[in-house]
């Protein structure tokens, strides 16, 4: 795993317009067979129909959205492993979006070109009409695929800034508040590990963009490690320009598996 640039990353517009499908895919996951391959696991639960559909058309669109999401992008056996074994929802759900960032292009294009900018000058409101001048942006760039009429590109910035509220970074309807969610511990270490997976290198680890993602600063990445450092569920050391960062678990399975155990 490493950083992916977003025009290899899927610029799929139903992913956003589907959303998270957070709970859904929880219990899709909870129920999945790590021995069978994507297409007999979803056929399975085609027929099991673990998220209590009501109807068949409503399963599909569920287990067609989770196809799409998760056919290419990072190794999701992690949260599998973390669904299956029942980790809180409420910190399970910030492991799903940092895999966002290998698999939702369009979603990762608007927080990292739009609202974390706005995060970081302050801005305390954003509103559909103050998000479609970047959707324009994405239409004439080409990222945003197949072409945008002008009632496409305000959906668009209503389902980008509904999906963002899926996970707690703004709430409202009409004028939304940007919050700052607190990030649990063990999330924040799901995110570590995925990066130390790939970034052996600490310079770029500071420097990932995929940290927009949880709204993070290089700075305040380095205060989560300290703060980590200093309840001993990792070592990180800093002298000067050189820093030091020791994890206890071999890689982000071992340590998935450690928090199911």
């Amino acid at each position: 795993m490493t950083d992916a640039s977003h025009s290899s990353l899927s610029p799929s517009l139903s992913l956003v317009r589907k959303g998270a499908f957070i709970e859904e895919t929880y219990r899709v996951f909870s129920q999945w067979d790590l021995q069978a391959d994507l297409r007999h696991n979803l056929a399975r639960l085609r027929s099991t129909n673990p998220i209590g559909a009501k109807n068949n058309s409503w399963l599909g669109e569920v287990l067609e959205t989770i196809s799409a999401r998760f056919s290419k992008g990072d190794d999701f056996t992690p949260l599998v492993t973390l669904a299956a074994g029942g980790l809180s929802l409420d910190t399970w759900k910030y492991c799903l979006l940092w895999h966002f960032g290998s698999t939702d292009g369009l979603y990762c294009s608007f927080i990292k070109e739009f609202l974390f900018p706005k995060v970081q000058e302050g801005i305390a409101v954003i509103t559909t009409q103050d998000v479609m001048p970047f959707v324009v942006g994405l239409r004439k760039s080409g990222v945003a695929r197949g072409g945008l009429s002008d009632a496409a590109v305000e959906r668009l910035s209503q389902d980008l800034l509904r999906l963002a509220g899926q996970f707690g970074f703004l709430e409202g309807k009409v004028r939304r508040r940007i919050r700052n969610p607190a990030i649990p511990e063990d999330a924040i270490l799901y995110a570590i590990y995925s990066l130390r997976d790939s970034l052996k290198n600490l310079d770029q680890f500071f420097g990932s963009d995929r940290w927009k993602l949880f709204m993070l600063q290089p700075p305040q990445v380095e205060q989560e490690l300290l703060n980590l450092h200093q309840f001993r569920r990792l070592h990180y050391e800093r002298a000067g320009s050189i820093r030091e960062l020791s994890l206890p678990h071999a890689n982000l399975m071992a340590f998935a598996q450690s928090l199911v155990a």
